[in-house]
């Protein structure tokens, strides 16, 4: 029988058959003397554990990459409760939880201008992320912008549209700072009807909901 050790060499098996984590790890311990003493399935548990963490990482990267959020590293736990910001730890660690992605909850953050609400709507992406859900970040500014350069038959139109309705999570930030043509409004509503029942929808606004409609060209009611 063959004893040699498995050395980097061997990487291209594991590479091929996509465990490259996992080979990495059998490596270490082909050839370090601190794992002699480790059982085989001590073994093989750490080498899988390494693989499930890769894979993990990879796959929250794709995510947070696909969500568009401008900023991946937002997370819950850098959240500042400073005074006067009316946040509560215990509201926002169960928010982080995303128990309200699962019932389909819609969650509207409001505050005044530089308080913290892009970063907290951020950080919501990321915590839906880590959990496996799909999300999709927007200012409303751009979003808005997007609806009206894919007019009606641009083959582009629908599948974008498909993206928007099929996230798990979508957050319209700066929602309403500045107004909007009335058929972007009614694109708009169409989004969040058909998102009812299907997916979770976070706003952030400066503005409380009952005066949206005054951001909308014709005065369309958004809420």
């Amino acid at each position: 029988m063959n004893n040699r050790h498995l050395t980097i060499d061997d990487m291209p098996m594991f590479t091929a058959l996509r465990m490259t984590a996992f080979g990495e790890a059998v490596i270490e311990i082909a050839n370090d003397a601190a794992f002699d003493d480790w059982t085989f399935s001590d073994k093989i548990r750490h080498a899988l554990a390494k693989e499930t963490t890769a894979r993990r990482d990879r796959r929250l990267a794709k995510l947070l990459t696909f969500s568009r959020t401008p900023n991946p590293a937002a997370c819950v736990e850098d959240v500042h409760y400073l005074p006067g910001r009316s946040l509560n730890p215990d509201v926002i660690s169960r928010l982080a939880a995303c128990r309200w992605l699962e019932n389909g909850t819609n969650i509207v953050i409001l505050g005044t201008s530089s308080v913290g609400k892009s970063f907290l709507a951020q950080a919501l992406v990321n915590a839906a992320c880590r959990l496996d859900y799909t999300a999709l970040y927007y200012r409303l500014d751009d979003l808005a912008n997007e609806l009206a350069i894919l007019q009606p038959r641009d083959p582009e139109r629908k599948p974008f549209l498909d993206s928007l309705r099929a996230a798990d999570l979508l957050v319209l930030d700066d929602f309403l700072t500045t107004p909007i043509a009335s058929n972007t409004a009614a694109d708009l509503l169409n989004i969040l009807a058909s998102r009812e029942g299907h997916g979770s929808t976070v706003v952030t606004s400066q503005f409380d909901p009952e005066d949206w409609w005054l951001f909308t060209n014709e005065g369309v009611v958004t809420v």
